[in-house]
């Protein structure tokens, strides 16, 4: 499925807001009329979901693509080429014996191929995969109270890697600088010369006490306040884990917008789609440890 981030040309950093506003809106109207196809499957056959739904679909992305041309072009060369990629379609292809009615961009393959490769990627994902640089993995206290152990085997998760569908609500900004750790946001950093790209993951740090997973894989387990840091009534607070994980990137590539995720086709490498899971195997023994270096302010390793 051709995306449409990977296509532009150089975006002048007067218009990076403007322009990823408008992918965003893009990913936005994709995830719309899937949801309609979906709730109108088998209404009126496909004449109806072409006529009603994918037609209408290609006219709003023309416009919106039309949009960041202009922003581009305000300073900087105005791209070609990028009509086309308006063009959606219906996948019509079998998916375990019944039609697959989604609607996708370019040629209209929504359906997850299978991974290929040495490295069992996707088909259709973009350029090579990025290996990282550093990987600091680390458990911080509470700011409000000592913490207690994890339970072993845990569960957790963090981020959501379906915000354009799903919506945003367990989305989080993950994005930064080297350097720049504390200060997290929802798009692709373009770094200062000698700073290294991160991904910054933080997992809940209050847990409810009784379970060690729930339904949704979240309830057992929340938050902090971000401005007290105490947890929500009715939990207590753990270790809570960091994960993060920096990239040798060439600033050319990130001026150029050449870098990002490769994850679920209709995220179109929406970096607010990044996440990350958890499954607590330390040892009883490890997990005191832990417990103690914490509490008493120590840095341990």
């Amino acid at each position: 499925m051709p995306t449409v981030r990977d296509r532009l040309p150089q975006v002048p950093a007067t218009a990076l807001d403007e322009v990823n506003r408008n992918l965003d809106l893009l990913d936005q109207q994709i995830a719309e009329a899937n949801e309609r196809l979906e709730r109108t499957q088998g209404e009126g056959g496909p004449d109806l979901a072409q006529n009603a739904i994918v037609g209408p679909l290609r006219d709003k992305r023309v416009a919106v693509l039309d949009r960041i041309a202009v922003a581009i072009s305000r300073t900087g060369e105005r791209p070609v080429g990028l009509t086309p990629l308006a063009t959606c379609a219906l996948d019509r292809r079998p998916i375990g014996g019944e039609q697959s009615n989604d609607a996708g961009s370019g040629n209209g393959d929504r359906r997850l191929p299978e991974p290929q490769g040495p490295d069992l990627e996707l088909p259709n994902n973009t350029g090579r995969i990025v290996q990282p640089s550093q990987v600091l993995i680390e458990y911080r206290g509470n700011p409000t109270t000592k913490v207690t152990a994890m339970p072993r085997f845990l569960r957790a998760l963090t981020g959501d890697a379906k915000p354009t569908s799903r919506g945003p609500a367990n989305a989080r900004a993950t994005w930064s600088c080297s350097g720049f750790a504390d200060r997290l946001s929802d798009r692709y950093p373009i770094c200062p010369t000698g700073s290294q790209v991160m991904r910054v993951h933080d997992f809940p740090g209050c847990w409810d006490a009784a379970n060690i997973d729930s339904e949704n894989h979240r309830s057992h387990l929340a938050f902090a306040d971000p401005t007290t840091g105490a947890c929500p009534p009715g939990f207590t607070a753990i270790p809570q884990l960091r994960i993060s994980i920096s990239y040798d990137i060439p600033r050319t590539v990130q001026l150029k917008g050449q870098y990002a995720l490769d994850s679920f086709p209709e995220e179109n490498h929406n970096p607010f789609s990044d996440h990350n899971d958890f499954i607590n195997v330390n040892t009883e023994r490890q997990m005191k440890t832990i417990v103690s270096c914490v509490n008493t302010g120590r840095r341990c390793s």
